[in-house]
């Protein structure tokens, strides 16, 4: 008999809850038991082809049990057999399969009752640099690697997030090769925590199964866990960018993280990712799991529409970059008649309000709902307002209902008396009506949840109640940035106008999102940019010339067609950003603007600079040594008996100067690679101390043994 064979047999069949009943060596079978409820089974294993099985079936047989012959397999074609009978397989993938169609749908639908849902990828860059699959693609490839990974899939509110998400589940529906484990998280009042979310969503999807043993499949790399909306558990925004207090869920999600686990977050861009701090906890890991950053930009409208109706818009005055780089809106000109597509050309400054006119009106047809367009738009925005005041972006149908009924009676009375007397339906009629909205029924896999159908949607409502309140205070990131994106198609004074009347929150925002909205609302930064820096933002047509900036540092971004005025820049450093298009730089420099590690066409800005950004590389040893020391000081501080970290990001120790340059401190870091003393790890972003050299730190830091 092959020990080694029964060995392995056992632990597989242990771990999906049987227990080793009897060894017939003679017949060279094993037999596992197994107890569900009334039901007693056995599992007849032949341990070679030559096996003898009816004495043990016989036996088993005999005492009560429910016996199986199974095939002669190796543990590994054993552990795939018990996992398909296990996990439902075909099943699952048969519900996902009619989700995505849901879903799908529920994007197209209202538009036409013809039209055909496409995933359309947009630029997407995977590490930082761009990628040429798309998202999806880009993680399915990855999956059966022999790692544990993080997959972290970034955009804008409305841009793609949940469409990726559903296209990868499509994908692994389509190979079969694994099994997705999948949820839209949605915040309600509650905020809980990701080892909750998780175990809450395993016991939700497999009830009949043990949460350690899907545990332990995830582990395996069968089970795909894919969670939707990741932002959604982030607290507050007063504390979503706190890293330390998001610490403990981020190490949660690492404990998961071991054998070939891969776990698939999608979230909206936050500060809390791009800091320092972040960066170290994903370096400090990146021995036990690798982390891929997908970021989704903008998406292009070549990839969108048809070539008639690109040419179309295209010969119209609309401004296309700000009102057409949103997928809700290109999927409404994609899919809507064509009488409808040249009613909206005629008018394109109007756009967004024929979007949502379009919608309800469609909506009155569709549910025989007497009520007008304004009184509809009246009731979703009071919805909004609730969502605002209570923090929530989805709640239980019963609590919205509820709500409408509260909150918006002259509204439904004034439908009620459009109806005849005889067919006149009573108010909870209505309000149901309502709650079964097309812009609010997301079809999401919350039980009786109810939310908006999307971001941009969202923010419409939102933005209404922001240009309500003339002293508008509520600094909660997931309201500002879906009703920044929902007026960036409008003219440029319905811009300003709610660009004002959020300024006052955006004071109590970090620096990133302050200067993106601003950007993306009037394509102009209006306030000094001073002592900080902004991370991973992209900028397209912004002018950088209105106020000053001032020791301040760009780390990471994109800059397309802007503009740059020189005289207004002192200090700024410009570190492995991309720059692309027709940018612009005017005016002499008032003080010293360093571009480091770009990428892209920077020779505008080297051009304008007329070389004075450059510096004297022969600096005397002394300043080498001085240079030397402050950068690995940052792994090892002053005052620390013990090295503090093993990895640093290359933005971090440029932004603390200490008295040198920027440029001075970039070029001595590349120095120390050189030398072996600092090392790449996975993300060219970062450095990292190489401890096989740690007695020539030891000397260059001055610190004895």
């Amino acid at each position: 008999m092959d020990n080694q064979l029964k060995r392995g047999l056992e632990e597989i069949y242990r771990r999906y809850g049987f227990e080793t009943a009897k060894v017939y060596e003679a017949e060279e079978v094993i037999v596992f038991t197994l107890k569900t409820g009334y039901f007693d089974n056995a599992d007849i294993v032949p341990l070679s082809e030559s096996a003898g099985t009816k004495k043990p079936f016989d036996d088993f047989s005999a005492s009560g049990y429910a016996c199986t012959v199974r095939k002669f397999l190796s543990p590994k074609q054993t552990e795939t057999e018990l996992f398909k009978g296990f996990f439902s397989v075909a099943s699952i993938l048969d519900r996902l399969e009619k989700d995505y169609e849901q879903f799908t749908n529920s994007i197209v639908k209202p538009f036409a009752d013809d039209a055909r849902y496409e995933y359309i990828n947009a630029p997407y860059s995977v590490n930082g640099k761009d990628g040429s699959k798309s998202p999806a693609a880009e993680v399915v490839a990855r999956l059966n690697t022999t790692r544990p990974i993080l997959f972290l899939i970034e955009a804008a509110a409305g841009f793609g997030k949940t469409c990726t998400a559903y296209e990868i589940v499509h994908q692994l529906i389509q190979e079969k090769n694994h099994l997705p484990l999948f949820s839209e998280l949605s915040r309600n009042r509650k905020a809980p925590i990701f080892r909750y979310v998780l175990l809450d969503e395993i016991d939700r999807k497999f009830p009949t199964l043990s949460s350690r043993l899907v545990q332990s499949e995830i582990t395996n790399g069968r089970v795909i866990a894919i969670l939707d909306g990741f932002d959604e558990l982030l607290r507050k925004s007063d504390e979503d960018d706190d890293f330390e207090s998001q610490e403990p869920m981020l190490e949660t999600i690492g404990q998961f993280l071991t054998g070939n686990a891969k776990i698939i977050l999608t979230t909206r861009r936050t500060v809390l990712f791009e800091g320092d701090a972040f960066h170290n906890w994903a370096a400090t890991h990146s021995d036990e799991f690798d982390l891929i950053r997908i970021r989704i930009g903008e998406p292009s409208l070549v990839d969108w529409l048809p070539e008639k109706r690109f040419k179309a818009i295209q010969a119209t005055s609309l401004d296309i970059k700000n009102s057409l780089a949103n997928p809700v809106l290109l999927s409404y000109l994609r899919c809507i008649p064509e009488d409808k597509f040249e009613a909206v050309i005629e008018s394109p400054q109007e756009l967004v309000e024929r979007y949502f006119n379009f919608l309800l009106e469609r909506e009155r047809v569709r549910q025989d709902l007497q009520m007008s367009v304004d009184k509809q738009k009246s009731i979703l925005t009071s919805v909004a307002a609730d969502m605002i005041a209570g923090g929530y972006t989805s709640e239980q149908r019963d609590y919205i209902v509820d709500l409408i009924l509260r909150n918006c009676i002259q509204e439904i009375e004034d439908a009620l008396a459009l109806y005849p007397s005889s067919e006149r339906p009573d108010k909870e009629f209505i309000a149901n009506k309502i709650a079964s909205h097309a812009l609010l029924d997301r079809s999401s896999k919350e039980e009786n949840k109810i939310g908006f159908i999307n971001e941009f949607v969202l923010g419409y409502f939102v933005a209404a109640n922001i240009l309500k309140d003339n002293e508008w205070l509520n600094d909660d990131i997931r309201f500002l940035e879906p009703a920044v994106i929902s007026y960036r198609p409008r003219p440029m004074p319905e811009r300003r106008e709610l660009l004002e009347r959020i300024r006052q929150s955006l004071d109590f925002t970090a620096i990133s999102y302050k200067t993106d909205f601003t950007a993306r609302l009037i394509g102009a930064i209006d306030f000094p940019l001073q002592s900080d820096e902004a991370e991973s933002l992209e900028f397209d047509s912004v002018n950088f010339g209105l106020e000053e900036i001032e020791n301040f540092q760009f780390n990471d971004c994109i800059f397309r067609s802007c503009e740059f005025l020189l005289e207004k820049m002192s200090g700024v450093t410009f570190l492995n950003c991309k720059f692309y298009g027709r940018n612009n730089a005017n005016g002499i420099p008032a003080g010293p603007i360093y571009v480091l590690g770009e990428i892209g066409d920077s020779g505008f800005l080297r051009n304008a600079l007329g070389g004075s950004e450059s510096i004297d590389f022969s600096t005397l040893p002394t300043q080498e040594l001085l240079l030397e020391r402050h950068v690995l000081e940052k792994f090892w501080p002053v005052g620390r008996e013990k090295l503090m970290h093993k990895h640093r990001p290359i933005s971090g120790i440029c932004s603390g100067y200490g008295g040198f340059r920027p440029d001075e401190i970039y070029r001595t870091i590349h120095q120390l690679k050189k030398k072996g003393l600092l090392l790449q790890p996975n993300s060219a972003a970062f450095v990292e101390l190489n401890f096989d050299r740690l007695p020539e730190i030891r000397h260059i830091l001055g610190r004895t043994q």
